[in-house]
């Protein structure tokens, strides 16, 4: 037997999420139930990141696979020093540790086609060559605060435009702001120039998350729908206004901190006007989202 238990207690005050650039600090508890020699324990810091995908190809298998897997993270922690080679009395013993996250880490990611994840690993090997090993996840954000550039906090307008052949011109001008962060409520005003008053059914805006995998061999591109909210209360007069509210769940920031991540997420809002009798008008507005609340200019 090597230990008894092995607890990890890592001191968080966002729900267990951390953030690139900060000091993690926690301790570990271990208990012995009988006096032995440790030959030593090891702590380390690991983050992965892999990816794997496949393709049809023209020639035999017919099939392409896109694979690849790297440490993203992997740094020892002198934690044990006080019984790495020493004999040990049965009973508990804590140990505190700390380490920083470097600023470039990619977020904690998980999709059917790539995940990043991050976990500490305790090893212990006894002098009776006996082995135990813990393993503690946890998550890391990438640190995003777009308070500094001027334009994430200003709103900016939008143009939507179509041309009916027997209905005229249908506009539509939507207002947001271009940077944001989770747990944010996000505002839209929406006015609309419909002067044959062409029927419209309902508007949607959705979050989308644009993903971009990147491997040695090749890339390969998804997306994902975050959130999405209806307006369907429409008038359909020749002018019309609305406001109307998203707000934005927990989701990965944006990689601008990051260098040539395998999985590059950006976002985009989706606006689409559905219209009863002609097909539908979208856009996509590109936005970034941070992890620090952004303090917008009021309209």
């Amino acid at each position: 037997m090597v230990w008894e238990n092995c607890n990890v207690t890592l001191n968080s005050g966002d729900s267990g999420i951390f953030y690139t650039g900060n000091i993690v600090t926690g301790s570990v508890t271990v208990e012995f139930k009988k006096e032995q020699k440790i030959k030593y324990v090891v702590f380390k810091v690991i983050g992965v990141s892999k990816a794997r995908w496949s393709r049809a190809a023209p020639t035999i298998p017919y099939l392409k696979i896109y694979s690849e897997k790297y440490e993203v993270l992997d740094e020892t922690i002198d934690v044990f020093s006080e019984i790495n080679g020493k004999k040990v009395k049965p009973g508990i013993s804590n140990f505190q540790f700390h380490f920083t996250l470097p600023s470039d880490l990619p977020s904690t990611f998980k999709s059917s086609i790539a995940s990043v994840h991050y976990f500490i690993e305790i090893k212990c090997k006894a002098s009776c060559n006996r082995k135990k090993v813990k393993i503690i996840p946890f998550v890391v954000l990438s640190y995003v605060d777009l308070n500094c550039v001027e334009d994430n906090k200003v709103p900016m307008m939008y143009e939507m435009s179509k041309v009916f052949k027997t209905s005229g011109t249908f506009s539509l001008y939507f207002k947001t702001y271009r940077g944001f962060a989770p747990k944010q409520s996000l505002p839209f005003e929406i006015d609309i120039s419909n002067e044959k008053k062409v029927k419209i059914s309902k508007i949607i805006v959705s979050l989308i998350q644009k993903l971009e995998y990147v491997v040695s061999t090749g890339y390969a591109n998804d997306e994902k729908k975050i959130c999405k909210i209806e307006h369907r209360d429409l008038t359909n007069e020749s002018k019309e206004y609305c406001k109307i509210f998203m707000d934005v769940p927990q989701t990965a920031p944006s990689s601008i901190n990051v260098r040539n991540p395998m999985v590059n997420i950006s976002y985009v809002l989706r606006v689409e006007v559905i219209f009863k009798f002609h097909l539908t008008l979208y856009e996509d507005i590109p936005v970034t989202i941070s992890t620090v609340p952004i303090q917008h200019y009021s309209y």
